[in-house]
């Protein structure tokens, strides 16, 4: 009687630690598949969309900045001969910032997309765009043209136009580009904020049913020793071995590429962003100059001091300049603050040549080509911010593809592995059932 209860309770056993493993293999395949997804997804939402939206807002400020500047130093040349070379260059600075702002617009905004109100702000800022380059036009033309337009001094209708398209970009374009810059960089940061937090959930799920599994087949593997009086069985090692090397191997690679992520965007893509933010401000700090050269009456010093303050930083807070460059290389960071250092004197004595009326001395210190001159001085400042900017650049690049080659093969392992755990642990009890018929 003792011997029929226990051949009927054998089986039994057997079917029900099956059962639990199969339980619990597919419990660790959906949670397994799921880290690595989120994974996989964490690293192409930064790399693929809010790093470049991010950047692309970032450099449509700039282009913003940059084609105001070069639009005040190309009026500033028109009538002198010897600038022909100088306007030559701001015109083609002119024609190709207007390429890279409507290519960063559909970045940035998606001026791609279907959605309406997508397609909605993007044309009005297109329209604004174009409403400045019509002013400008205006203004050149008018300049051009006119028979009161002196060396240095444009003609009074032509400083209208220019003085309203200054406006259209500083009280237009420019703020909803920072309002897009800001709003990117939060949502980048966002985005990788996200991935570490579901990194964490997933790792906790994995953790918890694989240890489950784990415990399942050891314990399964315990009990079949005991009763059938034999050390191992090959079958249930095999999974073993299988779940742990999954556990180590791929807890290992989504946290390596959850760490390349953070380190891309911390230490890589928000130092670009800061470059390029202060480089922005330093082109229209210039470019303010340049614009009190054309017309000291409109008060556009007053532009350049408050991006002096900006990029220098006031009560106790520190700049723009130094934040930006604050992880970049050091020999590139103490070449632009020195860069930057030379610049503001030559900025200094320009507003005091225009103020004693030194017509010859501003526009050669204004577009100059000599070390001690502004145009020059700032042609180096701006190198150096573009090279650490495009180190930091080419650094994220180089992070973002090694987090995808990473994850990159990991989408079918989860289903494979567990899969196998299940064959195998079918086949690890099969030959016992098949004793009990």
């Amino acid at each position: 009687m003792g011997v029929d209860i226990r051949g009927r309770k054998t089986p039994n056993k057997l079917r029900l630690w099956t059962a639990a493993i199969l339980a619990l293999a597919a419990a660790a395949l959906v949670t397994g598949t799921l880290a690595v997804a989120d994974t996989q997804h964490g690293v192409n939402r930064v790399g693929r969309e809010t790093a470049p939206q991010a950047q692309s807002a970032s450099d449509l400020y700039f282009a913003l900045s940059d084609l105001d500047s070069q639009t005040a130093r190309r009026i500033l040349t028109i009538g002198d001969d010897d600038l022909t070379t100088v306007e030559g260059d701001a015109q083609a600075t002119v024609a190709r910032r207007v390429g890279e702002i409507d290519a960063d617009l559909r970045q940035a905004i998606g001026g791609t997309s279907a959605d309406p109100a997508v397609q909605d702000r993007f044309q009005a800022m297109l329209d604004k765009v174009a409403l400045y380059h019509d002013l400008t036009a205006t203004a050149i033309s008018q300049d051009q043209l006119s028979q009161v337009a002196a060396k240095g001094r444009p003609d009074p209708i032509a400083l209208s136009y220019y003085s309203r398209a200054s406006d259209v970009m500083h009280f237009d374009l420019l703020p909803v580009a920072a309002q897009l810059r800001d709003t990117y960089a939060a949502r980048l940061h966002a985005s990788a904020k996200n991935q570490d937090q579901a990194w964490t959930l997933d790792t906790i799920l994995v953790l918890v049913t694989g240890l489950a599994l784990l415990a399942a087949l050891l314990g399964f593997q315990l009990m079949l020793s005991r009763r059938f009086h034999r050390s191992l069985n090959p079958f249930l090692a095999a999974a073993t071995v299988a779940t742990v090397g999954f556990l180590g191997a791929g807890l290992a690679m989504t946290a390596q590429q959850t760490d390349r992520v953070q380190k891309a965007v911390d230490q890589h893509m928000t130092p670009y962003l800061g470059v390029q933010q202060a480089r922005a401000v330093t082109f229209d700090a210039v470019g303010a100059m340049v614009r009190y050269t054309v017309a000291p009456a409109f008060g556009y010093d007053h532009g350049y001091a408050a991006d002096l303050a900006a990029l220098n930083g006031a009560a106790g807070r520190p700049g723009l300049l130094s934040t930006g460059l604050n992880n970049t290389d050091a020999r590139l960071a103490t070449r632009a603050a020195s860069d930057w250092t030379t610049v503001q004197t030559d900025a200094s004595k320009l507003k005091s040549e225009v103020d004693g009326g030194d017509v010859d001395a501003a526009l050669t210190e204004a577009t100059g080509i000599a070390g001690g001159q502004l145009g020059q001085d700032f042609y180096a400042l701006d190198t150096h911010l573009g090279q650490a900017a495009d180190a930091q650049r080419n650094a994220f690049e180089t992070t973002m593809a090694d987090a995808r080659s990473g994850a990159s093969g990991w989408a079918a392992a989860p289903a494979v592995v567990f899969g196998a755990v299940m064959v195998l642990a079918v086949a690890g009890v099969w030959r016992r059932l098949a004793e009990y018929g």
